[in-house]
C-alpha cells in the first residue's frame, strides 16, 4: 500500500496487468482443468470425457500458474478488487 501511495500511476498499471494475467490464466486454464477432471472414471461414466481444444506446453502452464498466483497476491495485498474477478464473492454480500 505504501507503493501505491508513493507511485499511484505505476501501481495502477501493475493492478491492470494483474487483472489481465488473472483473466488470461483463467481462460487458458479452465478447459485444461475440465479435461483433467473429466478423465476421472466416476465423472467420465456420468457425463463422458472432454478433450481440451487448448493443450499448452508444461513451461507455459507453469508460467501461467506462477504469474496468476503472483497477480492474486498483488490484488490481495493491495486490498483491491475487480468486479469480474470477485463476481462469485459478491453473491455473499446480499
Amino acid at each position: 500500500m505504501r507503493f501505491d501511495a508513493r507511485l499511484p500511476g505505476v501501481s495502477a498499471i501493475v493492478g491492470k496487468v494483474a487483472i489481465v494475467v488473472l483473466l488470461v490464466s483463467l481462460l487458458l486454464g479452465l478447459p485444461q482443468l475440465a479435461a483433467t477432471i473429466s478423465q476421472i472414471s466416476f465423472i467420465a461414466d456420468l457425463v463422458g470425457t472432454f478433450e481440451s481444444p487448448l493443450v499448452l506446453p508444461n513451461w507455459l502452464n507453469r508460467t501461467l500458474l506462477v504469474s496468476g498466483a503472483l497477480a492474486a497476491v498483488e490484488r490481495a495485498l493491495m486490498l483491491r478488487s475487480h468486479w469480474l474477478i470477485d463476481m462469485e464473492t459478491s453473491w455473499w454480500d446480499t
